[in-house]
Parts: C-alpha cells; structure tokens; sequence
C-alpha cells in the first residue's frame, strides 16, 4: 500500500485530462450538430457507430499505432467518452425552450450573444451533469486502460497483485476506488444543484 497515494495522483490526473479534453471536444461538436441540423443528420450514424463499440475492441489497433504506454491510456479514455459527449450534449441544446431564444432574437440579440448570456447558462447545470457522468466512465475505464504497458497508476497495482496473488491489497485498492467515486460523484452533483439552484433564482 505504499504507492496508494502516488498512484491515486496519478490515475486521477489521466482522468482529469482526458475528460476535460473529451468533454471540451462533445460540447463543441454536440453545439455544432445542434447549430447545423444538416450536418447532426449525416454524422450521427458514424457518431452512434463508434458509440456503441467498447473502447477496448480497438486496442490492437491502438496499440500498433500508439505503442504501449500514455498514448493508448489516452486514447482508450478518448474513445470511452467522446461519442457519448457529442450526443448528449447535441441533447442539451436541442431541449433549450425555443420561445426564450426566439424572444431574445426578436429584442436584437445576436447568434454570439445569444449563446453567450442565454445558451450557455441555461446549459451549464446540463453540462456540469455531462461532466459528471463522463469522470464515471473515465473512472471505471482507466483501470482496465492502464493495463496497457504504463507503469503506475491503480490499474496497473492491481494487475501487479493479482499476479502476485496478493488479494488483501487488491481489495483495498477496488475499496479506495470506489470512495473515490463516491466522492467525486458527491462533490460533482452537489455543483449541479447549487447551478440549478441558482439558476432558478435568476429567473424568478
């Protein structure tokens, strides 16, 4: 147990990184499919194709092109993500109340400003939300991901006592795991309340 710590820094860092950059990615491309109707149409196929094909099909090919090593743990993570962001928060926007967008078009505002002062805050508890899920799937795919030749991290401890047979550490670890979930779980739905919370007080 004496790299739980390190270990702990380290997965939650790879997780903290590629979920902001898959969530960065969905939000922008779920936006555009919502801003051009057309273009959601024809690539939603493709989108929901990737969507539902584990991440883990594709090591192989992962692996022949980015080695062994951070690139793959990313690029597993990216995969686990990114189609389900899109998707969703194509949702997020498309369920805003029109009748709120259409009067500040009508009053002058511009498609920038609209999305700025209305689109935006009214999807950031949505979007808190989408955060929220996405960390919990990073979280429980990183352990499997970090089996792919990295050299720290809590998956990689775990295949490391699983081959040593060391079974009491292992199950200290998945315990951690799961506090971590819990709490990060917590911590990311308590957020979204108070955005909510707030939100709703603006209006009134």
């Amino acid at each position: 147990m004496s790299h739980l710590l390190t270990d702990i820094v380290i997965s939650s860092t790879r997780v903290l990184v590629w979920t902001g950059i898959s969530f960065i990615l969905g939000v922008l491309l779920g936006f555009l499919g919502y801003a051009a109707p057309g273009l959601n149409r024809s690539l939603l196929p493709i989108v929901n194709f990737f969507r539902h094909i584990s991440p883990f099909c594709w090591l192989p090919m992962i692996i022949l092109v980015a080695g062994i090593g951070e690139w793959p743990v990313g690029i597993v993570l990216l995969f686990s993500m990114l189609f389900n962001a899109i998707i969703i928060s194509t949702g997020i926007f498309q369920g805003m109340q029109r009748d709120i967008l259409d009067t500040a078009a009508l009053d002058g505002a511009s498609r920038r400003m609209i999305l700025r002062y209305i689109q935006l805050p009214l999807a950031l508890p949505e979007l808190v939300n989408l955060y929220r899920v996405l960390w919990s799937v990073a979280w429980t795919a990183i352990i499997a991901a970090e089996m792919l030749g990295v050299q720290s991290g809590l998956g990689y401890r775990l295949l490391d006592f699983r081959y040593l047979l060391q079974y009491k550490e292992m199950l200290q670890y998945i315990a951690v795991i799961g506090g971590i979930g819990i709490a990060a779980d917590y911590l990311l739905l308590h957020i979204h309340k108070r955005l909510s919370d707030y939100l709703y007080r603006s209006r009134d």
